[in-house]
């Protein structure tokens, strides 16, 4: 006997998408993928079972923020993570002043190992922190006056008080020693992303020193021109980059979406929602790093009238990417809310409905809802 056992109308597997099939767990692993829908026993799943969600850009959620830095706002995120579609995300923090921010990642670090230590199954799971900025120079929401650049002392701040648990950093390539950065931080083990820069200076640099990513695409990256190629179309243009896209049809036209989709197609696209606390939430006040921000109509902007983060779920981020991009389906969608993240920050346990891998799923029902599910 196998300690869950779903079965549901269709199965995403890593190559090939199975009608009418079930996937068995034992001790929340996956030991019996796609098989034949024979088990009278097994849960029934109205709809599309997808490998879990993984959201890699989440500044908060359900009114709260990640740099509240306290255990309860973190869980109270975590579960309200879940509750919008994704099974594991990157807590993220963006520019504060140095001192705070470092204080901060500790208290994000701590959270984390404790997490892991009791194996704590609540919510999605945090697979390490995310720190975008201070090393960035196109403001966006961000405050500029923050703004650092990427020294070897800084990293090594960084790496000692996160302990292990960064595991993602934007910077901006044009920022004085961005690669000599992005050589220290790849060598420790932490992901690199390209965001937040207008100019396309050192990009090639930052991309042979080992940056694999560029966060939200198109946004904070200037205008595409096509005599005076920026940040986004040398993103696009360069195959080893993976590319994430806040699709809430406000921070990436439509139409732009699906040109981006043609260029880096279901192996270098990625779904983020920048998250903020009004993520899951009505409209109204909240705050990003203690910087005041409103939710109108889903949507967040600060005070200036600036985009500061979304009010998105990956559920509605998956939502409105297919319809979008109609023609993707849901074996895309399995690489690009998935299977693309979770390869990128090495969560191997996940991103794919395979034995071996953790029992976490999102199911896209057939009455349009998208729920997170594990074992």
């Amino acid at each position: 006997m196998f300690a869950n056992e779903w079965i549901a109308d269709r199965i995403v597997l890593p190559d090939r998408v199975a009608a009418a099939a079930r996937v068995a767990a034992t001790d929340g692993r996956i030991v019996a993928p796609g098989h034949a829908a024979t088990e009278p026993n097994a849960e029934r799943l109205r709809g599309t079972l997808l490998p879990g969600f993984v959201d890699l850009q989440v500044n908060g959620a359900g009114g709260r923020s990640v740099d509240e830095g306290t255990p309860e706002a973190l869980d109270h995120i975590a579960n309200a993570v879940f509750a919008g579609g994704a099974v594991a995300f990157l807590p993220t923090l963006i520019t504060a002043p140095w001192s705070r921010l470092l204080e901060r990642i500790d208290a994000i670090g701590r959270w984390i190992e404790q997490r892991e230590s009791t194996d704590s199954a609540a919510g999605a799971e945090p697979l390490g922190l995310h720190l975008e900025g201070p090393f960035l120079s196109a403001a966006g929401a961000h405050d500029d006056d923050l703004f650092v650049d990427p020294t070897s002392e800084r990293i090594e701040q960084l790496l000692a008080v996160a302990r292990g648990r960064l595991r993602l950093v934007t910077l901006s390539n044009a920022r004085p020693g961005a690669a000599a950065a992005v050589r220290q931080l790849t060598a420790a083990g932490v992901v690199c992303a390209i965001g937040h820069c207008e100019s396309p200076d050192g990009f090639t640099s930052c991309v042979d020193a080992g940056a694999r990513a560029v966060t939200h695409l198109f946004n904070a990256m200037g205008p595409l021109h096509h005599r005076d190629p920026g940040v986004a179309t040398l993103a696009l243009d360069d195959e080893r980059l993976s590319c994430a896209l806040i699709v809430d049809g406000v921070h990436v036209d439509p139409t732009m979406v699906r040109h981006a989709f043609r260029i880096l197609g279901p192996d270098r696209t990625m779904l983020v929602t920048d998250a903020v606390a009004a993520a899951g939430m009505p409209d109204g006040d909240y705050a990003l790093s203690g910087m005041p921000v409103r939710a109108t109509g889903g949507v967040v902007r600060d005070a200036a009238g600036r985009l500061a983060g979304s009010a998105l779920t990956m559920a509605r981020a998956a939502r409105n990417f297919l319809d979008i991009v109609p023609t993707a389906g849901p074996w895309a969608l399995s690489r690009i809310a998935s299977a693309n993240p979770a390869a990128l920050v090495g969560a191997d346990h996940l991103g794919a409905i395979d034995a071996g891998k953790r029992a976490a799923f999102t199911l896209l029902g057939d009455d349009g809802s998208v729920t997170a599910i594990k074992a």
